[in-house]
């Protein structure tokens, strides 16, 4: 049940970003002048994707998920979770550290919607699969011959 909402852990920064992007093309000035509600925003569809991210690594669900009508397909395990909860903490402390220190001039809007594909981005590679895995096992493999274990 809910391996079925994994496709909205990448899907809701990507899609509030894509919406955002759209109001901005249509509506330049205004949208240039909505700067917190456009941050807060993207910065709520981080906060629930990081929600069911949560929830998944919780209750140790893994398995793969199909997107796109079966032509993609979202793997969800452990390390995976891990990955994509650590990086979307990074990325919510750096969204909410810049509406508290950017000035609110042009390209402001820009910035967010650029960070909300980027994390939607990252969690998308963090469940591509063998992807991940390539680059993620000997990182921690090496990790582990230190003394830091995951």
């Amino acid at each position: 049940m809910l391996l079925n909402f994994t496709w909205l852990i990448p899907g809701l920064p990507i899609i509030a970003s894509v919406f955002i992007a759209l109001l901005l093309i249509s509506f330049n000035k205004t949208m240039n002048r909505l700067t917190k509600p456009v941050s807060y925003f993207i910065i709520i569809s981080l906060i629930f994707s990081e929600i069911i991210n949560f929830i998944l690594f919780r209750k140790n669900i893994s398995g793969n998920d199909l997107i796109f009508g079966g032509n993609f397909e979202l793997v969800i395990d452990r390390p995976a979770l891990i990955f994509a909860e650590s990086i979307g903490l990074v990325f919510l402390l750096m969204m909410l550290f810049s509406v508290a220190k950017l000035k609110r001039r042009s390209g402001y809007v820009r910035y967010f919607i650029s960070l909300g594909f980027l994390c939607g981005f990252v969690y998308l590679f963090s469940f591509s699969g063998s992807l991940f895995h390539n680059f993620y096992d000997p990182l921690i493999s090496s990790l582990d011959k230190t003394g830091i274990s995951f």
